[in-house]
């Protein structure tokens, strides 16, 4: 947040005026007093996922980082899921949106993806430790990488926080295209910061609902290309996207 702050300040033409800049940094630093205050209320309730690092495993991965506390109720409003829903989030680090999914909504079932073997070590900890409610039971987390992941036919809703881009990005498409093929049914995609929103409209998704970016700036780059020009703030904070296969 500071980074993207620095080069904000330091792109007169993208950040615009200093009043702006500085309603910037107020923003933001409000909204991470309040990431503190959320963290350590689900903290007591034996749920660690905060911390920022490299992800193992090779590629278009970028490392991990977890989704803000303070978005997942814009993602996921009040009953936005049901009991027939079933969840994948694509790198799901140390769990976060999983368990936060089962602890809200009464879903079938969560499945987590990570190719990291230490974050899944970590999001099986926290989900044996969480002591909060739990109105799904079935959560899994799997260490695996996302283009081997068979998708499964009755996922309903997919979870993506920017966990890679490019030609992996391209190939989860194709396993989520196909399942939707073997097994017609409506499938979402909940995505944050839409960096290969291209790729998705290209693979027949269509565009639900797009929450803006209240901290954006104006940048040269593309929202889909995944080129980092400073100050990258795409102007959609997250895109929800819709495929329905044909009976």
């Amino acid at each position: 947040m500071i980074q993207r702050f620095r080069e904000a300040w330091s792109t007169t033409e993208a950040a615009g005026s200093t009043p702006r800049r500085l309603g910037l940094l107020g923003e933001w630093a409000v909204q991470a007093a309040d990431e503190r205050l959320t963290d350590r209320y689900f903290r007591l309730h034996g749920l660690d996922t905060a911390g920022y690092g490299a992800r193992r495993g090779e590629g278009d991965s970028f490392p991990y980082s977890p989704t803000r506390w303070r978005t997942l109720p814009r993602l996921f409003p009040r009953g936005s899921l049901g009991p027939e829903d079933v969840l994948v989030d694509y790198g799901c680090g140390k769990g976060r949106v999983p368990i936060w999914v089962a602890s809200h909504f009464p879903v079938r079932r969560v499945i987590g993806v990570d190719m990291d073997r230490d974050l899944r070590t970590a999001a099986e900890a926290n989900w044996e430790r969480w002591s909060g409610p739990r109105r799904c039971e079935s959560v899994e987390f799997v260490c695996e990488d996302a283009t081997n992941f068979e998708v499964p036919d009755d996922v309903t809703i997919v979870y993506m926080y920017n966990p890679f881009r490019g030609e992996v990005f391209e190939r989860v498409v194709d396993k989520l295209r196909a399942s939707v093929v073997r097994r017609a049914r409506s499938l979402r995609i909940v995505y944050s910061f839409p960096l290969m929103h291209d790729a998705l409209v290209a693979a027949g998704f269509s565009v639900v609902r797009q929450q803006p970016n209240r901290s954006w700036v104006s940048t040269e780059s593309s929202d889909s290309g995944g080129e980092r020009v400073p100050p990258w703030l795409p102007p959609y904070s997250a895109t929800i996207y819709r495929l329905t296969g044909a009976d």
